[in-house]
């Protein structure tokens, strides 16, 4: 059986291999999932330091459904940048399938560019899904902090919630790259406008939080 270090080399080496895919938008659906494995690790080891359910340290914190809860939305999440990490690779491959659509005739060049803008909106919509999932991260995050301030949650491995904050901020980068070569495929396509605006909300969400849980979290790894 494959164990995760070796999963995750294979998908190193594949990354590295003179293929177009897997690419930029499937790393970034895989910085993601990295990003929720952490958050899963420190929910669990703050679990740890609570004491084992039913016991007498760790049945009456209200924190510890709190810690539950944030890893099994973790772990949902993870399996979410999976399927995006999947769907990135799919939807290139589309790409590639119309590129190779023949153009002699008028009609087989107008067949042709409508099946290009249909395979750029996919691959529009899957790293902004990757966007949305990562602003979901900070939220886990976010909710961690919230409960550990007011003594609900003793959160073990400080320094991985901020490495999962991290990683989530260069998917969200990466994955707004594709976004951006995409778009420009779809300059009179009418989807434009709103794939343009979803970023666009996207992103402007992404340049008010990330800064502000940035600090939250240095400034709580001071305190800790």
């Amino acid at each position: 059986m494959t164990n995760e270090s070796e999963a995750g080399l294979d998908f190193a080496e594949s990354l590295a291999a003179a293929t177009p895919t897997p690419g930029g938008g499937a790393a970034a659906a895989r910085g993601g999932l990295l990003a929720t494995s952490l958050v899963r690790m420190v929910t669990g080891i703050s679990l740890q330091k609570m004491g084992a359910p039913g016991s007498e340290e760790g049945a009456e914190d209200p924190g510890q459904a709190l810690l539950e809860k944030t890893g099994d939305s973790a772990r949902k999440l993870g399996e979410r940048f999976r399927a995006l990490e999947a769907a990135d690779i799919a939807v290139f491959d589309d790409f590639m399938s119309a590129i190779r659509l023949p153009k002699e005739s008028e009609d087989e060049i107008a067949s042709r560019k409508l099946s290009l803008q249909d395979a750029a909106e996919k691959a529009t919509n899957v790293p902004l899904d990757t966007l949305a999932a990562c602003l979901e991260i900070f939220e886990l995050i976010d909710g961690l902090l919230d409960a550990a301030s007011i003594g609900t949650v003793r959160l073990g491995a400080d320094s991985d919630l901020g490495a999962a904050l991290e990683f989530s901020n260069a998917a969200f980068r990466a994955a707004e790259l594709n976004i951006n070569a995409n778009l420009s495929m779809l300059k009179d396509d009418p989807r434009l406008d709103a794939l343009s605006t979803r970023y666009s909300a996207l992103r402007e969400r992404f340049e008010e939080d990330f800064p502000v849980l940035r600090t939250r979290v240095l400034d709580w790894l001071k305190d800790h």
